[in-house]
């Protein structure tokens, strides 16, 4: 009976909680009421870190790469996930590791499990989140699932979230604000509206593409800053 309860809370969470989210407009948000953890038990809990979580950029590389590649994804999203499996990971080994570009990660959720999933890749540790997300991305069939929430407390417990932080994780205002607040301001600033949409160098490029697209632009800047 208690495991049912802690289901049936997490789901009132994300159907609840997530629900507006989902526009492009910019909205006003709203508590979740009794689901939000009062801020004086926080106060006076082991789980105070929750409510202190920094959106610090989630990135790889030489910070001073003469290419700064952006990307906006959803953790639901099946071509975001295509691309991490595979091109991703050839970008990371030809241009990231030799200092050449620079990585960074922004959220753009498209529905209320991936708000979900978002949250908890911020809740655990910074140098476990990116990590995390590729596990994620790696794992996609898996917690897309009628047990999306039993699969993804087992895949953050692995993650350092114990049950309790999984909980308090879903249940964090907060949190959730900073989140839709990235996505207002990437449609603000480069009108995205797809995941993945990318930014090299302030070009955007949007869609699953190939490493071939990728290569031309990166090489295309390169080139620029070498004055070949």
């Amino acid at each position: 009976m208690q495991n049912k309860k802690v289901i049936y809370i997490l789901v009132a969470i994300i159907f609840v909680g997530f629900f507006y989210y989902t526009t492009s407009d910019k909205q006003q948000t709203k508590p979740i009421n009794e689901l939000v953890i009062d801020s004086n038990i926080l106060e006076n809990s082991d789980l105070a870190f929750i409510k202190n979580i920094a959106l610090e950029e989630l990135s790889l590389g030489n910070i001073n790469a003469p290419v700064t590649i952006i990307e906006y994804a959803s953790m639901t999203c099946s071509h975001c996930a295509e691309f991490h499996n595979t091109t991703f990971q050839k970008i990371k080994m030809d241009y990231i590791e030799s200092g050449e570009v620079k990585y960074i990660f922004r959220e753009f959720p498209i529905d209320k499990l991936a708000m979900a999933t978002s949250m908890l890749t911020r809740c655990v540790d910074k140098n476990v989140s990116l990590p995390f997300i590729e596990v994620l991305f790696k794992t996609r069939d898996q917690w897309i699932s009628e047990n999306a929430l039993s699969e993804l407390k087992n895949l953050s417990k692995q993650a350092g979230l114990n049950n309790e932080e999984f909980d308090e994780c879903l249940n964090n205002q907060t949190l959730l604000d900073e989140l839709i607040s990235i996505k207002d301001q990437a449609i603000t600033d480069y009108n995205i509206n797809s995941t993945p949409s990318f930014i090299i160098n302030g070009k955007v490029i949007t869609g699953n593409k190939p490493y071939s697209t990728f290569k031309e632009e990166i090489d295309k800047v390169l080139e620029s800053y070498r004055g070949i």
